[in-house]
């Protein structure tokens, strides 16, 4: 059975809602991260048809989104970016900000609407098929 990425969206909102404590906090933006990563990965390899490597995965990926010659694309990686920060800020920052929630939720949720259009209207031809 293949994983459903999304699914740790529900986890992240979840652990969100649950408690205002750090803890859950952090965890729960990295849950969204990785939902919207993984989410992004899917599309990456069906529309650029890549694979792309365990090391430097997130780099690449977010820099072949925001490279692309797609305006849809270069939002997508640029929203991917931003909530990335915010992840590694989750993960290895001594504090996390005000806003730091709300804004990982917005791009998780803006990202994931992204992919979603790229179901209904692709942007390239491959997912046509």
């Amino acid at each position: 059975m293949v994983f459903k990425w999304k699914k740790f969206y529900d986890v992240g909102l979840f652990l969100l809602d649950h408690s205002d404590e750090e803890e859950y906090q952090r965890s729960g933006i990295g849950r969204l991260y990785y939902a919207c990563f993984g989410e992004s990965r899917d599309y990456y390899e069906k529309a650029f048809l890549k694979t792309l490597p365990s090391s430097n995965a997130h780099s690449i990926l977010i820099n072949a989104l925001e490279d692309s010659g797609y305006d849809e694309e270069r939002e997508l990686g640029e929203y991917l970016r931003k909530l990335r920060n915010l992840r590694n800020r989750a993960d290895y920052e001594l504090s996390l900000r005000p806003n730091d929630v709300r804004n990982s939720k917005n791009n998780a949720e803006l990202i994931l609407d992204i992919l979603n259009e790229f179901n209904i209207h692709p942007v390239r031809p491959i997912l046509n098929g």
